[in-house]
């Protein structure tokens, strides 16, 4: 099979040098994905999907030029080089493109590519009947678990290739919990796993989650507008430190454009030393991490934040080229934070007032990390106690003073499959009522 995979990106590159071109690289991939839907509760789908995907990249002149197919038919192929050449021509031409130019050969195996179905829909009953047993205010409405397998291999023309088998079940349930005419908001918890060796529900943080949405059925709005301490969960820090981070502050985009606030901050401190963030798709934790970039180099493990100090932007080659500052080791989204040496429990015992946040919504931030949004799944902390479960409130704030006004990291941590992130609770939160 990888040999099909080979020959084809193979034609892919000669065709390409013959019309041309002074540079192209191209992935040739095909998945298969078992699959079980869950609908309210039941059964509804049994599947095996099969895909193909071809990318193409080329530059001729300084000019860059990228198009995409799902089939492997000769004909096509021959067409889509050819498009990929007249995108090339349509567009203006940039010296800052470039691409891995040391001949290398890997080959790459992570996570499990062999499914094992029986196993998997074990798994699937079982997490429903774990639910229904041990939170029966849920309502599962809906589950997708899955396995997927996937080959594919990467060339370019200058000596680069990378052949990559790589396998990860994932169980992705939303729900909500619901007693009478009463309901909470939904919810999602989600997981990547290379073995299904332990029940599903024991698995990241689904358990405490479920707990947490049993306990928003009655919710009270907050009252008083307030600025305090808010507590986020690994998906509310996402949503609101580290996209608002990652986007506006270190990547290709934000550098290139001067927009970013930390462009000066190199070396600098921008957060308070207790926190690291790091990319680490190298991590025992990662199922399938990357292995190589979209320009070819080789994924390192790197830090972008150590100890409170920006130590590297998440910069492509060409984002590097641009701003003239080093590439990141890796392009991914591996995101790792340590652990701290407190419970989340005890963390709690320590604010006065504030609100701890499972999920957030809100529009894209301001360039100076300025946010407003709701928060959803939330609570509310009075005097080192969890109380009420909030109606949806607003919560506003400013990333790069969160980051320096730390209060504390948890001992908790998420690990999905995907990332390593704790609960981390921030001082000089505004909340307030819808």
């Amino acid at each position: 099979m990888m040999e099909k995979l080979e020959h084809l990106a193979g034609m892919i590159l000669s065709e390409a040098k013959a019309l041309g071109a002074s540079y192209a690289q191209c992935t040739v991939t095909e998945d298969t994905t078992k699959e079980f839907n869950v609908d309210g509760g039941q059964f509804s789908l049994m599947r095996t999907l099969f895909d193909r995907g071809v990318s193409i990249t080329m530059l001729k002149n300084q000019r860059k030029g990228t198009v995409q197919l799902n089939c492997f038919d000769d004909e096509a192929i021959r067409s889509a080089v050819k498009d990929c050449i007249s995108a090339c021509e349509s567009t203006e031409p940039d010296p800052a493109w470039a691409f891995s130019e040391a001949a290398c050969e890997r080959d790459f195996t992570s996570g499990e590519p062999v499914c094992d179905t029986d196993a998997l829909f074990l798994r699937t009953k079982e997490l429903l009947e774990n639910v229904a047993q041990r939170h029966p205010k849920i309502l599962v409405e809906q589950m997708i678990t899955s396995h997927n397998a996937e080959r594919s291999i990467y060339m370019n023309t200058n000596g680069v290739t990378y052949r990559t088998h790589a396998g990860a079940y994932s169980f992705s349930i939303m729900y909500s919990a619901h007693e009478g005419e009463k309901g909470s908001s939904f919810y999602s918890s989600d997981v990547t796993l290379a073995r299904l060796d332990r029940p599903i529900i024991e698995c990241a943080l689904v358990e405490r989650e479920l707990s947490a949405v049993e306990k928003q059925i009655d919710t009270v709005p907050l009252g008083d507008k307030f600025m305090g301490t808010a507590v986020l969960a690994p998906a509310a820090l996402m949503e609101i430190v580290l996209y608002t981070a990652l986007g506006s502050f270190v990547s290709d985009g934000s550098l290139i454009e001067g927009t970013s606030i930390w462009k000066d901050k190199l070396n600098m401190m921008v957060a308070d030393p207790r926190f690291t963030l790091s990319v680490t798709p190298h991590a025992p934790h990662v199922v399938v991490g990357e292995d190589y970039t979209n320009e070819g180099f080789l994924s390192e493990d790197y830090d972008i934040i150590r100890d409170g100090m920006l130590i590297r932007f998440a910069l492509s080659q060409y984002g590097a080229n641009k701003t003239g500052f080093e590439r990141a080791g890796s392009s991914g989204w591996n995101l790792a934070i340590p652990a701290g040496t407190r419970s989340l429990d005890e963390i709690i015992r320590t604010i006065d007032n504030g609100i701890l946040v499972m999920r957030f919504s809100g529009g894209q931030p301001a360039p100076s990390g300025e946010f407003s949004g709701v928060a959803k799944n939330s609570f509310r902390i009075e005097n080192g106690k969890i109380t009420d479960a909030l109606s949806e409130t607003m919560i506003s704030g400013c990333v790069p003073d969160m980051l320096l006004h730390l209060r504390d990291i948890s001992q908790d941590v998420l690990q999905d499959g995907t990332f390593s992130l704790p609960y981390i609770a921030f001082d000089g939160v505004t909340v307030s009522g819808q």
